[in-house]
């Protein structure tokens, strides 16, 4: 049981680096703190930074389990991207994950075109390189989880429905949205006028993730942020809640 929560809690923290939207205005930076549930526990946590810079958009993420979800399948992730403010248009991302004995560090670069990508594997979690690639793939407007997350909700405010390009793990995807209904949802004592949006992600990546149905976000009307989140995997399905905005 317990280990069945741990990797539950570990599926979801891929969903959550990939950060939300925020009315950041220049010079400002924000920081949204998230619980990871299942059933009464809490598994895992992530925080998630904004930072405007003038025509620049930077954001920053950790992820990892805690309490239950430590015990048998440790997860400490990080990472950041880097994107034009103007349209949201991604220039770097960078993902570094030690999950259970998996250990991997990503990057992208998007210019001239081209997104360029490498990959660097170790063994276990030592720092010893099993791996070390480089590799180019053809830009077609594919964003990278962080940025792609922040034109989504950007999107849902402007359009009820509709596919973006998410670049991740080697592969292109069209991630479909839909507006699903005004609705009015109480969060630790706190009630927040929210838009429901359902997306339905194709995802494979590396690991324990393993996408499955359909996945339901509220987003609150007055700050476009989502403050709650219902997300099903293979091996189940989490609650993810705002825990503090600073």
């Amino acid at each position: 049981m317990i280990k069945s929560l741990k990797i539950k809690a570990f599926t979801l923290l891929l969903l959550i680096s990939l950060g939300f939207f925020t009315n950041t205005s220049p010079a400002n930076a924000i920081t949204l703190c998230y619980d990871i549930e299942i059933f009464i526990f809490k598994v895992g946590e992530s925080c998630i930074s904004y930072k405007d810079m003038d025509d620049e958009i930077l954001t920053e993420s950790f992820m990892r389990t805690v309490n239950i979800g430590s015990v048998a399948k440790r997860v400490n992730d990080k990472g950041y991207a880097i994107a034009n403010r103007d349209g949201l248009k991604p220039k770097k991302f960078v993902f570094y994950q030690e999950e259970g004995n998996f250990k991997r560090y990503q990057s992208y670069d998007f210019e001239e075109g081209k997104i360029k990508v490498r990959e660097t594997k170790y063994k276990g979690l030592t720092d010893e390189i099993e791996n070390d690639e480089n590799k180019t793939y053809q830009y077609k407007g594919q964003r990278d989880p962080y940025t792609l997350a922040l034109f989504l909700f950007k999107e849902v405010f402007k359009s009820q429905s509709g596919n973006l390009s998410l670049f991740y793990d080697d592969k292109s995807y069209l991630i479909p949205y839909q507006v699903l209904k005004d609705e009015l949802v109480k969060i630790k004592d706190k009630k927040y006028d929210t838009k429901q949006v359902l997306i339905k992600p194709e995802i494979k990546g590396k690991g324990l993730l393993r996408p499955k149905g359909n996945w339901y976000i509220w987003v609150d009307k007055k700050t476009q942020l989502p403050v709650k989140m219902s997300v099903g995997f293979i091996i189940g399905s989490v609650d993810v809640v705002l825990a503090k905005m600073e």
